[in-house]
């Protein structure tokens, strides 16, 4: 019997994301099936089962390669800089830059899909989507406080609070774009943005 190398197991399971996360975005996440996925794949309905058991198996690992996905994006946009504001700003840009990159609002509609997915169905996939947001949060928070260390940012300011404030003029503004395109200034919005933190810096006595 032919042995099935792991490097077999990674491409197989990454052919199957991008056809999970293709198909939810096209369909949404209800009305998408296994066998939909699988066709998407390239595979045989039976096939998909030996890798993830469930839609909601599936989903939960589209969240998770999100999560690394995030990491890495982050951890790319912070490197070469001893800002932390300067790092926030990077880390802004990344994300602002995927806005408007090819396979943006497949993207889009995914994390909106996932969101009403995970509200759906809490039990099953609420805890996976809460600790996707709640990593997003914490490395800007992360990034928030040592800003703070450094005097860059006022120390009386919540930096979960700005943490999180950030990452929902984000997710606000994919939602604007999927509904008013090109009407949306994503660029101008990220530019108001960053011209509010330096009016967060600690005011001269």
């Amino acid at each position: 019997m032919t042995k099935v190398t792991q490097a077999h197991i990674d491409a197989r399971t990454e052919e199957i994301l991008g056809a999970a996360m293709k198909t939810f975005a096209c369909k949404g996440v209800v009305d998408t099936t296994m066998q939909e996925i699988a066709a998407e794949a390239g595979l045989s309905a039976g096939a998909i089962y030996r890798y993830y058991p469930s839609k909601e198996h599936l989903l939960r690992a589209v969240f998770a390669d999100c999560t690394q996905q995030n990491q890495a994006t982050f951890e790319q946009a912070v490197a070469g800089t001893d800002s932390p504001c300067e790092a926030i700003g990077d880390v802004g840009r990344a994300a602002w830059a995927k806005l408007k990159s090819e396979g943006s609002q497949e993207e889009l509609i995914l994390s909106l899909e996932s969101t009403l997915a995970a509200v759906r169905q809490p039990e099953e996939l609420g805890a996976e989507r809460r600790e996707m947001l709640n990593a997003l949060i914490e490395m800007l928070e992360g990034l928030i406080q040592e800003a703070q260390a450094s005097g860059e940012i006022d120390v009386g300011v919540d930096g979960r609070a700005l943490a999180t404030t950030l990452l929902a003029c984000h997710l606000g503004s994919g939602l604007l774009l999927l509904q008013l395109g090109d009407s949306v200034d994503t660029d101008a919005v990220f530019s108001v943005l960053m011209r509010m933190l330096p009016g967060l810096a600690p005011q001269a006595t």
